[in-house]
């Protein structure tokens, strides 16, 4: 199978020689080479390229604009390299080209999807690597497996089906799932199943004919007809009503819809990548939702994990929200100090990225320009969780991070039969679940 990789250098002489080393790594290797950081942003909509290797300094480029803020010594540069996710650090000493193959093939296996940038290199997918201003970190095991699947369901056109809980990032995967598609110019267009009435919601999807209801003044056509050969992303799909889920069982079965007020079907390519924070077997299983709508839907079903199964991503995380907000916001920090960084790893995490991504986004606003982020800068709820959870009981902690997310549904939910619903359970089970955890946590 043939490896694509791209070499960003602005050195022609560093790039020859950088470019040599990489051909004679294996069989099958192809090379592409780009000079500038504009030309090099061209050659990544190639979607066969499969890792990049470049330079720090560039003609257009005075440094990484990830790393902008930190120093130039080198080893700050590899430090800040690695917890930004790049796979590695190589200096430009000329015995570097006899290293550069191992540590290609060791980036291609760890799919770590990130800013790329200084003499760092980055294995994976770099076309998944952010998508609009976003980026997907995965260094632990289920998150690599992840995106391995999503790599293989990119390049079809079935459903996907992606599950997990609020705010672990399912439209971003959405997105990455459309542009490593065979249709990534195409659009991608998002419609919450939760967000609007029914009727307001067969109208978003199937479109309309003029006099169809009140209000209804001119035709118009659904997301399904705009998307085109495009992606319909159909978030909180365990909320659509059952007329709505009548009509998407046509459109996944005979690629065909039917505008509210028509008489006639019109053709339709879009595909549909559906996400859920419950589990739709439980829906089906309640009654709530269609089973032969679910084993269509959940062609390719894909568990995307919460943050709290994934903890050794949050320093690359963090560092990504970090840059992305200071350059948003236009005022840097100095970065956060080691008992702030603990303390965040102490969280539960019940919002999941989200939540860590909008503390970030707080804490880039909140301290002075320059300012180190210490622990008593953190909100309060994250600032009391203790580090020494690490020596607790697996199952003392499972507690507390469940208990943490009842008390974040019941929240966010009118009442506590939805709550319920949301996690996949019965109200009874959930009263049961509070006098249980309410005892385990002793007392939280």
């Amino acid at each position: 199978m043939e490896l694509h990789i791209l070499l960003v250098a602005g050195d022609a002489d560093h790039a020859d020689a950088t470019r040599r080393a990489l051909v004679r790594m294996e069989a099958g290797v192809r090379v592409t080479t780009a000079e500038r950081l504009e030309s090099a942003l061209v050659a990544l909509r190639d979607p066969a390229i499969r890792c990049v290797v470049t330079d720090v300094r560039l003609p257009d480029a005075k440094g990484v604009r990830v790393l902008k803020a930190l120093c130039t010594a080198r080893r700050e540069l590899a430090v800040a390299a690695m917890k930004l996710g790049a796979a590695d650090y190589v200096s430009l000493h000329p015995r570097y080209a006899e290293e550069l193959p191992v540590l290609v093939r060791e980036a291609l296996g760890r799919s770590v999807l990130s800013g790329v940038d200084e003499a760092c290199l980055v294995g994976g997918t770099p076309a998944l690597a952010g998508t609009e201003g976003a980026a997907f970190v995965a260094t632990t095991a289920n998150m690599r497996a992840v995106l391995a699947l999503l790599e293989r369901a990119a390049r079809s056109t079935v459903p996907v089906l992606l599950e997990g809980e609020t705010g672990t990032g399912k439209e971003l995967l959405a997105r990455a799932t459309h542009r490593r598609g065979p249709r990534p110019q195409a659009p991608f267009l998002v419609q919450n199943c939760a967000a609007i009435p029914e009727s307001l919601l067969e109208s978003e999807l199937f479109g309309h004919l003029r006099g169809a209801f009140t209000g209804a003044e001119r035709d118009r056509r659904g997301l399904f007809e705009a998307a085109d050969d495009g992606t319909v992303f159909l978030d909180e799909i365990g909320e659509a009503p059952p007329a709505v889920q009548a009509k998407l069982l046509r459109v996944l079965q005979h690629e065909e819809v039917k505008a509210v007020g028509a008489d006639r079907a019109r053709r339709v390519r879009a595909r549909i990548v559906a996400a859920t924070n419950r589990s739709l077997e439980a829906e089906v299983t309640a009654g709530r939702f269609r089973l032969d709508l679910y084993y269509r839907l959940a062609v390719f079903p894909i568990r995307v994990p919460p943050l709290r199964h994934r903890m050794a991503d949050l320093p690359a995380l963090v560092a990504h929200f970090l840059s992305r907000c200071e350059e948003r916001e236009r005022r840097a920090t100095g970065g956060f100090d080691g008992d702030a960084l603990r303390a965040l790893q102490a969280h539960a995490w019940p919002g999941n990225v989200r939540e860590l991504a909008n503390e970030v986004h707080r804490l880039v606003l909140s301290v002075d320009a320059g300012e180190r982020i210490h622990r008593h800068h953190l909100a309060p709820r994250i600032r009391a969780a203790d580090p020494a959870l690490r020596g607790e009981p697996l199952a003392r902690i499972l507690a507390r991070v469940e208990l943490a997310l009842i008390r974040q549904r019941l929240q966010q939910q009118p009442t506590k039969s939805a709550a319920a619903r949301s996690l996949g359970i019965t109200r009874e089970a959930l009263y049961a679940k509070l006098r249980r955890l309410g005892t385990a946590s002793g007392g939280a």
